[in-house]
């Protein structure tokens, strides 16, 4: 069964989240990375991962592909897109790739919200405080959200 995430794929300046997400998402990924280096996070020990993002470790553990994202950016839906590969993770970034994480999956199925909501004054402000979270609950407003946007599709 298909698990339903949120995610924002900006490094810790936020005034580039709109790009970082135009970037990352064109080049076909989504990821995540931490100040100091933690390694593969397969093999962290969650112990080791700084206190305020020890669930990232999930993004390699729990995410599977055919999994759903919803993108945001600044407390705003941006995309939705299908996990299609699996958890990657690179000592060295290289911006070749076109992105700025060293844990990254590749997607597709890439769906832009603009393009199903035109009039950005009525898109619903979804506040989040951390770069990723599993999305369990069916009755939280960005769930709603993703079905009805299937739905729609």
């Amino acid at each position: 069964m298909k698990q339903f995430w949120r995610m924002q794929l900006h490094p810790a300046d936020p005034d580039e989240s709109t790009k970082c997400c135009v970037e990352s998402l064109a080049a076909g990924f989504v990821g995540l990375d931490f100040a100091k280096d933690t390694g593969d996070l397969r093999k962290a020990d969650l112990s080791d991962l700084p206190p305020g993002q020890r669930d990232y470790k999930s993004f390699a553990t729990k995410m599977r592909i055919g999994d759903l994202v919803l993108v945001m950016a600044h407390h705003f839906p941006f995309a939705l897109a299908r996990i299609a590969g699996d958890y990657n993770y690179i000592a060295q970034r290289d911006p070749r790739l076109g992105i700025w994480f060293r844990h990254f999956r590749g997607v597709d199925e890439v769906r832009y919200y603009a393009d199903w909501k035109k009039d950005a004054r009525k898109w619903p402000k979804l506040i989040m405080t951390d770069a990723i979270s599993t999305l369990r609950e069916e009755s939280t407003q960005s769930a709603q959200l993703i079905r009805q946007w299937l739905r729609a599709a």
